[in-house]
This record gives structure tokens, sequence and C-alpha cells, in this order.
């Protein structure tokens, strides 16, 4: 007897994780702005001012030396402009086009292939990539250096096969020919057009 693979889409922790992801209710859109603006501040708060504080923290305490900030600051900044266009782009794409928000248990009702959407399957988690990226060289932190790798790495493994599976069980074959033509990460040229 075969046994379930515990990361098909059909069991064990992927399972469980498409089950959190849930439609969002409709609403005005000026609940979807302020529910869409709220993940961003405790979101952004975390991932760009706590964790990298709390990197930058630790490594100055383990006496790791930092880089030249100098050098990271035209770049640092460059980064986390761009990151955050799109990542604000992106949220208000779901937001209006979509009828929900980033937020997994709260997700757009309507399949978003607008905006970023139409370069990149998932804009937003370039987006994040790219403002901690930027954040860790406007400290000069090899450690917090280290948060958008393994948010990266994080989201790829753990986050966007349920998430993917989710939006191909809720939009069908509309997803599937827009998850065959948009890269997930780097992007696609020309832009996607439905």
């Amino acid at each position: 007897m075969t046994r379930p693979d515990p990361d098909s889409p059909s069991t064990g922790l992927r399972a469980r994780a498409v089950r959190t992801f849930r439609v969002a209710r409709p609403t005005s859109r000026r609940r979807l702005a302020a529910k869409t603006g709220g993940q961003i501040v405790v979101v952004w708060g975390f991932a760009l001012v706590v964790l990298p504080a709390v990197a930058a923290r630790v490594e100055r305490r383990l006496g790791i030396p930092g880089w030249r900030r100098s050098a990271g600051i035209p770049v640092g900044l460059a980064l986390l402009a761009a990151g955050s266009a799109t990542g604000l782009a992106s949220a208000w794409f779901m937001a209006e086009e979509g009828k929900g928000t980033p937020i997994p248990f709260d997700a757009a009702s309507r399949l978003v292939v607008v905006g970023p959407y139409r370069i990149v399957r998932n804009p937003m988690a370039v987006s994040a990539i790219a403002q901690s990226t930027g954040v860790a060289l406007l400290l000069g932190s090899p450690m917090a250096g280290l948060i958008p790798v393994s948010g990266a790495v994080l989201w790829n493994r753990l986050i966007r096969p349920a998430e993917e599976d989710f939006l191909a069980e809720q939009f069908g074959d509309d997803y599937r020919r827009y998850q065959a033509r948009v890269r997930c990460w780097v992007p696609t040229w020309p832009p996607y057009r439905p």
C-alpha cells in the first residue's frame, strides 16, 4: 500500500494550510481599505522594523561586523522605495479588483491579474524581499540580510504551494492559464494579458 504524500494538496500540512484560506465576505471599499491598511502596518512594522532591529542588536552583541553603510544606502533606499510602491500597488489591486485583502483568511473573491500581477504571480512577496533587502543594506546588517533570504525560502516552500492550490480550487482554469504564463519570482515580459 502506498502512503499518502504529506505535501500533496489533498493531505497533510498543505491541505490544512489550504483550508486556512478564505474568500473575503462582500464589504465596502472603505472596509477593505481599512483591513488592508491594518495588515500593511502590522506586517511591515514587524518585518521591516522589529525583525531588523532585533537582528542588528543580536549582531552587535555577538560582535559581528556590519557592512559599510554608505555603500549600501543608495541601493537600500531604491529597493525599499520600489518594494514599498509595488507592495502598496499590489495591495490596492487586491482590494479594488479582487474585493479582498492580502490576508489569507480574507482573500480576494475575484482573480487579480492586473497591475503588478501581470508581471509576477505574487508581487507582494517579491516586494517584501526587496523591502527587507533594502532595510538590511540601510542598516549595514548582515544578520538583517538573512531576513529576506529566509523569508523567500519559507514563503516559497510553505505558503506558496497552499496559496496556489487554493487559487486553483477557487478560480479553476482561469488561474491555471495565468499560472502557466506568469512566473512566480522572475518578471514575465511582455506582461500577462487575460
